[in-house]
């Protein structure tokens, strides 16, 4: 009697497994369904895309870009972007450099910087690293750009001004970053009378 309790005692247990094992593997499917993960999933926490342009739009964010980067290639064109720009153009430039090119809701191109794709590091960066404002810092347009490049490119003569904004600093509210002839890359302080009042230097992009 005993012998034979044992064996449908160890019967049952094996039943069991086999319930438990095939309630796993059903949870398991459940999560994707015909190839597509099911919403708790990595893959639909993805960043979405950009709402596309229409045609008009696009030429107008195109033709700003290759105004402001003659002989580049547009890649794509976006809406939105750094500095809470109304557009942005991927470009490639004629020397091979991938740059995004930072247009307003006027279609007038503000800024060009470095592109790091979607997966570049965050945070604030110089130049070559095109890494965003800090806190409060807004791209610089119109008369007041103009006359911050302009100071700028008369004490660093042939450099190239990656992008032009507001500082936080009050005595020197403006600040440009650029690349300098001779490769070095540098945040330059402007003051309100349109002066070049300090230099910083950041490391060069590998």
């Amino acid at each position: 009697m005993l012998p034979t309790f044992r064996k449908l005692t160890a019967s049952v247990a094996a039943l069991a497994a086999l319930a438990l094992g095939g309630s796993a593997i059903a949870g398991a499917a459940d999560k994707t369904v015909s190839g597509t993960p099911s919403p708790g999933t990595k893959s639909s926490q993805q960043r979405p895309q950009r709402e596309p342009l229409s045609s008009a739009v696009a030429a107008k964010v195109k033709a700003a870009a290759l105004e402001k980067v003659p002989g580049a290639t547009v890649l794509r064109t976006e809406k939105g972007g750094p500095y809470a720009t109304a557009y942005h153009a991927h470009v490639k430039t004629s020397g091979g450099d991938a740059k995004v090119v930072l247009v307003n809701a006027s279609f007038e191109a503000t800024a060009v910087q470095a592109d790091r794709g979607r997966g570049g590091k965050g945070g604030r960066g110089g130049p070559g690293g095109h890494r965003g404002p800090g806190a409060g810092e807004k791209a610089l347009t119109g008369d007041t750009k103009d006359k911050v490049e302009a100071a700028v490119l008369a004490k660093y003569s042939g450099a190239t001004i990656v992008r032009t904004e507001t500082n936080g600093d009050s005595s020197a509210p403006y600040e440009s970053h650029i690349r300098t002839s001779a490769g070095k890359e540098l945040e330059v302080l402007v003051s309100k009378d349109f002066k070049v009042v300090d230099a910083r230097e950041h490391p060069a992009r590998p």
